[in-house]
């Protein structure tokens, strides 16, 4: 084993953790290894964030979306931000021992691994488990390594490791359970060398060991099946298409985009109830970042004066033509960093802009330092990367949103999220069939019509009442603690 020295990132996900995590983070600091822990409390609600404030050690970096993503969501968050060369996830518990941390990066370090699992099935001391959760754990690998052609004992493990710019490449999108077997599948699609250590476990008391839910184990069938399709081999994995989708080039998009925002100018009803639902979180000094033809400008004048900015020529002296002489509306050209002054306003509005973006959490981070301290910022994006359609690509979306990733981007950018919620239910099938199995733009005149005469009063009595499961976009409010976030770690292209 080569001589300790720091050079580990140790990524902790904690959910209702007080009565370990204070633990947890001494052992894990103690060690040589260390060089940062970056903890991401999953919605905590039993005093970890306290406990998490009385760590005094400038190595650990602490993450707190305000809304619970799912412990594999959390990793990514944590992932994403880590910066030494080497990261190790495990769990903020006293499960697994820091001290096994040398034996896991060991083969890294040797430059003859690129992910290394840890194996509590190994002759290692361990804690002797139960028989169920044992047998359950052994049935879940042995079908993942039918997937992935690996050879693995553990691949339900709580603690891996892996270089920093594999865990940049490889583009996990579990958010809650599966987190290792995706890890698995997705190492062996990209042909990554994988290795695996015995490492000792401390277990679980036995009563939790036997409150291991069927359903758990399903989602982790769930999870093989989905990412063993179309295979682990296949020369384009499906897990890389987002990823490395191709842009269109800006003024494409915008020309694209122009007949959809006319299209849309006439939804008289859609745009009133997306301002109804920002209202209650809208005051004072309002920037809309990508105002488009103003459509929503104009409403958001009745809440507060209004900056429209729009980084389009074309949509630029449109919005000034609209708003001449309107004292509510000043119009500014250019990116959120070139029209926001540090500390300016008490507001920012982003509707179906985000997603254009390539750098989201760049934006993000600039429209943060664009607020005052307790600003808001609320957001509207597209849901759903299964959704994607010719029509996303043609109008230059870069994205659609889950839920987690959503909070992720505003979490990475220093936000707290305040809500964030689906929208649109209904939405979801008529876009698939419109967009994705007929082709056409979901913003045609005589669709956008009907939609906002017909379905859209309904709607807004219906979501003015019950939450939604899932829906064709997404809303989330979020706002600028009082304390200056720290920049997000770049992003590796």
């Amino acid at each position: 084993m080569p001589a300790a020295e720091p050079c580990i990132a140790v990524v902790l996900s904690t959910h209702n953790d007080v009565t370990t995590i204070e633990a947890a983070l001494h052992r894990v600091l103690a060690s040589p290894w260390t060089a940062e822990v970056i903890v991401v409390d999953d919605g905590s609600a039993d005093g970890t964030g306290e406990a998490l404030a009385r760590i005094d050690d400038e190595r650990v970096r602490s993450f707190n979306p305000g809304v619970t993503l799912g412990r594999a969501a959390a990793v990514r968050l944590g992932l994403a931000e880590a910066t030494a060369p080497f990261v190790i996830v495990q769990d903020a518990d006293l499960r697994y021992d820091p001290a096994d941390h040398g034996a896991l990066v060991a083969p890294l370090i040797a430059g003859v691994a690129d992910v290394v699992f840890g194996s509590r099935y190994s002759p290692r001391p361990h804690r002797v488990l139960p028989l169920w959760p044992t047998v359950a754990d052994k049935v879940v690998t042995l079908l993942s390594n039918a997937t992935t052609d690996l050879n693995l004992t553990d691949a339900t493990t709580g603690v891996t490791a892996l270089r920093r710019e594999v865990a940049r490449t490889i583009h996990l999108d579990q958010d809650r359970v599966g987190l290792e077997l995706e890890l698995a599948a997705k190492a062996a699609a990209g042909r990554c060398r994988v290795y695996e250590v015995g490492i000792s476990y401390a277990g679980r008391p036995d009563a939790e060991d036997r409150a291991v839910h069927l359903a758990h184990r399903a989602r982790e069938l769930a999870c093989i099946v989905r990412h063993s399709w179309p295979g682990p081999r296949a020369t384009k994995p499906r897990w890389q298409s987002a990823a490395r989708r191709e842009s269109v080039a800006f003024h494409e998009a915008d020309a694209e985009l122009a007949d959809s925002l006319d299209n849309l100018d006439d939804a008289e009803h859609y745009a009133d109830w997306i301002t109804e639902m920002l209202a209650p979180h809208i005051r004072g000094s309002i920037i809309e970042i990508g105002a488009g033809h103003g459509t929503m400008s104009e409403r958001l004048a009745r809440l507060g004066r209004v900056t429209a900015s729009e980084p389009s020529d074309r949509a630029a002296e449109r919005l000034r033509r609209r708003f001449a002489g309107d004292p509510r509306v000043t119009v500014e050209q250019g990116t959120a960093a070139e029209v926001m002054a540090p500390g300016q306003y008490d507001a920012a509005v982003l509707i179906n802009v985000l997603e254009h973006i390539p750098d989201d959490v760049g934006a993000l981070a600039d429209i943060n330092r664009g607020l005052r301290p307790g600003g808001t910022v609320a957001v509207f994006v597209p849901a759903h990367e299964a959704l994607y359609s010719a029509f996303d690509h043609l109008i230059g979306h870069q994205r659609r949103y889950r839920r987690s990733t959503l909070a992720t981007a505003l979490t990475r950018a220093g936000f707290t999220i305040d809500e964030i919620r689906y929208v649109n239910l209904p939405g979801l099938v008529a876009w698939f069939v419109v967009a994705r199995v007929l082709g056409r733009a979901p913003t045609d005149p005589t669709l956008a019509a009907l939609f906002d005469r017909v379905v859209v009063p309904v709607l807004r009595q219906v979501e003015r009442r019950w939450t939604m499961p899932s829906g064709v976009s997404l809303l989330a409010i979020a706002h600028r603690p009082a304390t200056p976030p720290s920049p997000p770690t770049p992003t590796a292209p």
